[in-house]
């Protein structure tokens, strides 16, 4: 069974009605990680539809979104003054495949030495159980592909002509 999803795991508290209002559809992993699905459409339409250029600074992880935006839409909805959050990806199939995390400050990534998803999870203050990893411990295997509603950011970024 394969396992490809795209998110942002954001540490801490945010507003869940503005969060909603960009289509950030939280999915609570613990008591202080909120999962929102995204993808490289989602992270495109919102770019230029909130007028953000540029891209974050990430480690060797080039599949990865990294548009500005997604630091902005942080910095939007949480209630943390500097929120700290991660951007993941994974590419499984069979058992093989591709993992791929940054971690960020507001803008700024933090260490270049994160690429794992279970890095980024402990640097988020996840605390592994038992037998489990982080990966395993906040539930991430139960979420196998990102939700459909994100497929309409295809159709609206071919709309925009990105």
């Amino acid at each position: 069974m394969g396992h490809h999803i795209t998110a942002i795991l954001l540490k801490g508290d945010y507003d869940i009605s503005l969060a909603e209002s960009f289509d950030l559809l939280g999915v609570r992993l613990d008591k202080t990680i909120t999962m929102f699905f995204i993808d490289s459409y989602f992270s495109a339409y919102w770019q230029v539809k909130l007028g953000i250029t540029g891209f974050l600074d990430r480690n060797d992880a080039d599949y990865l979104p990294s548009e500005n935006v997604l630091a902005h839409l942080m910095e939007q909805i949480s209630k943390q003054k500097d929120p700290i959050f991660a951007l993941i990806e994974t590419d499984y199939f069979g058992g093989m495949g591709k993992q791929y995390a940054n971690v960020y400050t507001n803008k700024v990534l933090v260490d270049k030495n994160i690429k794992t998803i279970n890095q980024a999870l402990a640097y988020l203050g996840v605390k592994r159980r038992s037998k489990l990893d982080e990966f395993d411990t906040v539930g991430l295997g139960n979420y196998r592909s990102n939700p459909e509603y994100l497929e309409k950011y295809m159709d609206l970024a071919n709309e925009l002509d990105l």
